[in-house]
């Protein structure tokens, strides 16, 4: 599942997709066939087949071989990174979406990506960098928003969340961690009938999920329904104990 507490790389139908959507659901294997006399399109296959097995170290070097044959090849240098990222060499991985950037600066999902690494390394200037610029290039783009808002809880600007997080459940309104956010917002700006229907929502869009749970049982408190909020708590106790 998706951490909650950081902003998470975006979906583009590859690697970018295992942590972005586990929630909604991650993205299906590539099933394109290949052409068997385009061997870098083999490889990136291959690593591809490697990572959805949960085969990391051999998905990493695939995919380092075949960068080693194509340079600029972006999407294999993203997905190495989130792949480096995920064995937890963070470093290493903002290295790797320098390289992308260098190759394809207004990359969207690439600079989402690196602005998901930043943040969870408490670079929060150079996040909100990356997704302003990635917002210019495509102000529809939800998961920039989704993060932009994510960003702004990590640093405790309330107010700033709201608009990114309302807007990104308005072009997705089936984006569970937007409306667990946006809940968060409107919760600590004291909204709490809106914070309310924020975290309900996420929760019937993510069933299970405790923290959603949590949340409700949080808010029910604080609107002086007491017996609803330990109903609320104990599902979330239910269903982080799964």
């Amino acid at each position: 599942m998706t951490n909650p507490d950081r902003p998470h790389p975006t979906d583009t139908g590859d690697e970018t997709g295992d942590r972005a959507r586990r929630g909604p659901g991650s993205p299906a294997p590539d099933t394109a066939i290949v052409p068997e006399n385009d061997p870098g399109q083999a490889l990136y296959a291959l690593a591809r087949e490697q990572s959805d097995r949960g085969e990391i170290g051999a998905a990493i070097s695939t995919y380092r071989t075949l960068l080693g044959k194509d340079p600029d090849h972006v999407r294999a240098r993203n997905n190495l990174a989130l792949l480096l990222e995920r064995r937890g060499d963070a470093e290493a991985a903002l290295q790797e979406m320098d390289r992308a950037l260098k190759t394809d600066p207004d990359n969207v999902s690439v600079l989402c990506n690196r602005a998901a690494i930043l943040c969870a390394r408490l670079r929060y200037d150079q996040a909100d960098a990356d997704l302003r610029k990635a917002l210019r290039l495509d102000e529809r783009h939800t998961e920039a928003l989704t993060n932009l808002g994510v960003l702004a809880c990590r640093r405790g600007r309330w107010r700033d969340a709201l608009e990114p997080l309302q807007r990104a459940v308005e072009l997705e309104p089936s984006r569970a961690m937007a409306h667990y956010y946006l809940g968060e917002a409107y919760n600590h700006l004291d909204q709490l009938p809106a914070a309310l229907h924020a975290f309900e929502t996420a929760a019937q869009l993510q069933a299970g999920n405790w923290r959603f749970l949590k949340g409700i049982g949080i808010v029910l408190d604080r609107m002086g329904r007491p017996a609803e909020a330990a109903l609320a708590y104990q599902r979330a106790r239910d269903a982080q104990r799964r």
